[in-house]
């Protein structure tokens, strides 16, 4: 079944000609939670009537936001509240199975699991089998080319359900090759949470995204050809 992915902002790749200050504030969550400095102005977002203050040279308050977003969304959406979780970040293109240092997604997934607590977990379970080309650097965007570079090694139980995190969401190709790869593992994918969704035109509400449906990539049919054609007797 599609894979539902729930981003927080909008990410603007490019200033339109008419930049709101919401855009950029949405724009500076964004980037501290890439890892990157906010810039921007200083800003205090509340979230259940929890202050949030982030700007230039303090992006910790922006992450914290996304942190605590994000666990609220994961604590409400369990329908076993008792069962374990495992939260798994989508790996960065440095995270290889070579190299086993931390990473930046992975340092978001601890910080939500802690968030939550109870059953949830945190877990490295996806590495690329080699170094990959960042995809705003003209990296592979699509499931079938990434999907044969990644490696998974489930470190918990595959009755558990999995939850995909990642920094940003654009094409969509890296959350469907990682699900692709701990589906095939025997576990089961139930959801995916992004904090930008990369857009090039604004949206009404930049902290109001909706929930997308990205299609499921089948390895044995990497084109999509079964889709459309079926075989004749």
């Amino acid at each position: 079944m599609p894979l539902r992915v729930k981003p927080m902002v909008q990410y603007l790749t490019e200033q339109v000609e008419k930049m709101r200050d919401q855009d950029y504030t949405a724009l500076s969550v964004a980037k501290a939670v890439k890892g990157r400095e906010p810039g921007g102005r200083n800003k205090t977002l509340l979230f259940k009537k929890q202050p949030f203050s982030f700007g230039p040279g303090n992006p910790a308050g922006a992450v914290a936001l996304w942190t605590a977003w994000a666990a609220d969304i994961v604590r409400s959406s369990l329908d076993r509240p008792d069962e374990p979780v495992v939260i798994v970040p989508v790996p960065n293109s440095q995270a290889t199975t070579e190299d086993r240092a931390d990473f930046r997604t992975w340092e978001l997934a601890r910080l939500i699991a802690e968030s939550v607590g109870g059953n949830v977990m945190a877990l490295d379970e996806l590495r690329w089998t080699e170094v990959m080309p960042k995809a705003s650097e003209g990296g592979p965007r699509h499931a079938y080319q990434l999907y044969p570079k990644l490696a998974c090694a489930l470190q918990y139980d595959p009755a558990a359900d999995r939850i995909l995190i990642d920094d940003v969401l654009t094409s969509g190709g890296h959350m469907q090759a990682a699900a692709a790869r701990l589906t095939r593992a025997g576990t089961n994918v139930v959801a995916g949470l992004a904090c930008g969704r990369t857009m090039h035109v604004q949206v009404t509400n930049p902290f109001g995204m909706p929930v997308e449906e990205l299609s499921d990539f089948d390895p044995d049919d990497p084109f999509g050809f079964g889709a459309f054609f079926d075989e004749a007797d």
